[in-house]
């Protein structure tokens, strides 16, 4: 039997679809939420199932059960190892196989794709929606489902294009930037102009995305929209986790010293050897991502939580994962 609020989240086990699962349940919706793994909190456990969505017919038969009046595609491939784009089966004909069953559903009210701003290169301002300069591969994989949702007989579809997405229960930045941070590792670039970046706090970002799929139809219809709380300078970011992590601002280094730190970083890399940095961090830390929020800063208007209270909370989230990252815990730091 169909209903009105029932949202099938693709990934809803994972950082953002995990957010918007908790947000879009207070929000009244049935949630149905197809991941290949479990959710990590026990209250959502009940409206799990396991589900590869490489699998088209498991795909098929799982939405067609559902009958969702709304769905939210986020499954996705996070290996940041893949090298090659036919490897992105996940992102790729995951997203071919839910679209082909969302097609199947008369009554869908809308459909929520997530791409990313990687679809376009950090610096280039595009023309369009469909000016595509991707970068990296994980890129020109996403830019290969944009095309797949446009090309599709979904009647109703919005593609959601996320920032740099941070909070509690981020997949990488404990073990990588923010204990770079703790450990004084970090080094931030020394730039004469500031340099400005989107950002999105990961209840933000799961808020705006349950905005976009409640809007009314068809207003928003066949847009794409960055999500993320706004532009901020990439240093005061960084000073915001620094400074009770170890007691001072980050460390700035000039950017000559970054190249050089790349540059051994690659090639370090390139013989197999683990490396912190490489020119391809050097070129996300050093070039200014110019993001219009307008369109969505007019559909989830005002944010749900303001920086300094995510920085609050998710630094109450990295003591409880890891105790040893507070500049207080140095003699636990030494012992692990």
């Amino acid at each position: 039997m169909s209903n009105d609020r029932r949202l099938l989240i693709t990934g809803g086990s994972g950082f953002i679809g995990s957010e918007l699962a908790r947000l879009a349940g207070e929000a009244g919706f049935e949630i149905v939420n197809l991941d290949i793994k479990p959710p990590v909190e026990a209250a959502q456990k009940p409206m799990w199932r396991q589900l590869d969505v490489r699998d088209a017919d498991a795909v098929r038969r799982a939405v067609l059960e559902a009958q969702p009046s709304h769905i939210a595609h986020l499954a996705s491939d996070i290996d940041v190892n893949i090298k090659h784009l036919h490897e992105f089966k996940t992102t790729i004909d995951g997203t071919r196989n839910v679209l082909a069953a969302a097609e199947a559903l008369p009554g869908l009210k809308r459909f929520l794709h997530t791409s990313t701003q990687y679809v376009v290169r950090p610096g280039v301002v595009p023309k369009s929606e469909t000016d595509y300069v991707p970068y990296t591969v994980y890129g020109e994989a996403k830019t290969e489902t944009e095309r797949l949702v446009r090309a599709s007989k979904v009647g109703d579809w919005i593609i959601a294009r996320p920032t740099v997405i941070w909070g509690p229960g981020h997949p990488s930045f404990a073990q990588q930037i923010w204990r770079r941070m703790a450990e004084g590792r970090y080094r931030h670039p020394a730039t004469a102009k500031p340099l400005m970046r989107g950002y999105g706090y990961v209840t933000n970002t799961a808020w705006q995305m349950l905005k976009l799929l409640e809007a009314p139809r068809p207003s928003l219809s066949h847009t794409v929209y960055y999500l993320g709380d706004g532009m901020i300078e990439y240093g005061a970011w960084a000073d915001a986790f620094c400074v009770p992590l170890t007691g001072r601002p980050a460390k700035r280094l000039r950017t000559e010293g970054l190249w050089a730190l790349g540059a051994i970083g690659s090639a370090m890399r390139a013989a197999g050897l683990p490396a912190p940095y490489d020119m391809g961090r050097y070129f996300r830390m050093t070039t200014p991502g110019p993001t219009d929020f307008g369109p969505i800063n007019g559909v989830a208007n005002p944010l749900q939580v303001s920086f300094d209270e995510g920085v609050a909370r998710t630094l109450v989230w990295l003591r409880q994962v890891d105790p040893v990252l507070f500049a207080g815990d140095k003699a636990a730091r030494q012992a692990a």
